[in-house]
């Protein structure tokens, strides 16, 4: 991830589908300038079924590290509702999220997964569904809207046909009031290429985001898939 040419980081996510089922580990790491005022390792480990066109997470885990604190946050998917443990424990009653605004939502890295792997992608929906979050604190959607098919060349290695949608963020519910619901947050624009598995799991076609752009008022935010890997084969050179 870059942002005016200055490195801010790298993020490494891994999935794996079997069966019914999936499990996915991922690390974010801030790199660079960013280091200087703010250095962070997120690591995070989700598992769940896959359904059709859908994932029903079942345990997600994330640890994050900073130079204040080091947080710890479960989630455990269950028939009477999502059951959350922190370290230290959050107050969930100062901004709350109701029972009914969680339902039918994914992990934080359940929702990555649910958009990269493809499984709510379709015809009709080249970019797939609304990505629907709650992180244990904070309950938010992810909407992606076709913008076309486009060609795209990045530094990461990937050279070919993608999907270019747009990407917004919106905030629906556990955040400060002040934060104006997301209304400030510029539209991001992701280019996905499909890469398919042969592997005989439940996903045939994986939906790669290789480019992800967006303005700020600190210069363009860009990120690219530095390496790709597919049923163990590289894709990316």
């Amino acid at each position: 991830v870059y942002l005016g040419g200055f490195n801010l980081g790298n993020i490494g996510i891994k999935s794996s589908f079997s069966g019914d089922s999936y499990s996915a580990v991922s690390r974010l790491k801030t790199a660079g300038v960013v280091n200087s005022f703010y250095e962070a390792i997120i690591d995070a480990t989700s598992v769940g079924l896959v359904g059709d066109h859908t994932l029903q997470p079942q345990k997600y885990d994330s640890n994050t590290n900073n130079e204040k604190q080091n947080q710890k946050v479960g989630l455990t998917y269950a028939a009477a509702g999502i059951q959350l443990t922190s370290d230290p424990q959050y107050n969930t009653e100062r901004f709350p999220v109701t029972d009914a605004q969680k339902r039918g939502t994914l992990d934080p890295l359940s929702g990555l997964v649910f958009s990269l792997s493809g499984v709510s992608h379709t015809a009709e929906k080249p970019c797939g569904e609304t990505v629907r979050v709650f992180d244990g604190r904070r309950r938010y959607d992810i909407e992606l809207t076709y913008k076309g098919q486009d060609k795209v060349k990045t530094d990461g290695g990937y050279n070919g046909p993608a999907v270019k949608c747009t990407v917004v963020y919106k905030q629906i519910a556990g955040f400060k009031p002040n934060l104006n619901k997301g209304k400030s947050i510029p539209v991001i624009t992701a280019w996905f290429a499909a890469m398919d598995s042969d592997s005989g799991g439940p996903v045939k076609r994986f939906m790669v985001p290789v480019k992800i752009m967006t303005e700020t008022p600190y210069g363009v935010a860009l990120a690219h898939a530095r390496k790709i890997t597919v049923d163990g084969v590289q894709k990316s050179s």
